[in-house]
């Protein structure tokens, strides 16, 4: 009931493969969509999706992960501003590349007429038959969430969790690696 454009992925579920000869790398494939919400009302969204579950006995040990952020960049007219792209309802092809610790695509952020959007492309070039995957990039503190994201990219150098966890001081150390100056004037 997919189409053509999808195969199983044993024991993944389906998944999408190149038909084209060959996509070369930083090559447009699709575009992830869905639903946007500002952040506020997408943390009313999750809080009644929380309520309602507890409130019939469903805690799923993973939370939906057909989400994504999208920032708006402060040079923005509308300012600075965190958006939820929820493809959970209403989707395009992107929702349906699996995940791999060693990814084919990644997403980014464009401008498409004038407007904000996830592109999907390649981070290499990418040859016939090959499964179009993305690194999810999912972060959570949970230890049982991150138990139970089992990974199964079947990449040889596979983390195990399609899942990064996070300890209390991860947050820290990224921001040490990635905006050192950042750090030493908060440390003024």
């Amino acid at each position: 009931s997919l189409g053509h454009d999808f195969f199983r992925v044993h024991p993944k579920g389906h998944g999408s493969i190149v038909l084209s000869p060959n996509l070369k790398a930083n090559t447009l494939v699709t575009f992830y969509r869905g639903e946007v919400y500002p952040s506020w009302r997408w943390g009313e969204k999750m809080d009644a999706i929380g309520i309602t579950q507890k409130h019939i006995g469903l805690k799923p040990n993973l939370p939906d992960f057909y989400n994504m952020a999208l920032e708006r960049p402060q040079s923005d007219p509308k300012g600075y501003g965190l958006m939820i792209v929820d493809a959970s309802r209403k989707a395009g092809h992107g929702s349906m590349l699996s995940h791999s610790c060693d990814p084919t695509c990644e997403v980014r952020v464009a401008a498409l007429n004038g407007k904000l959007c996830l592109a999907m492309t390649t981070l290499r070039d990418v040859e016939l038959g090959e499964e179009l995957t993305f690194d999810y990039n999912a972060v959570t503190e949970s230890l049982d969430e991150y138990r139970s994201a089992v990974c199964l990219c079947g990449y040889n150098k596979c983390r195990g969790s399609f899942l990064h966890f996070a300890t209390a001081d991860c947050y820290q150390q990224v921001l040490n690696r990635n905006s050192p100056i950042a750090v030493l004037f908060a440390n003024l």
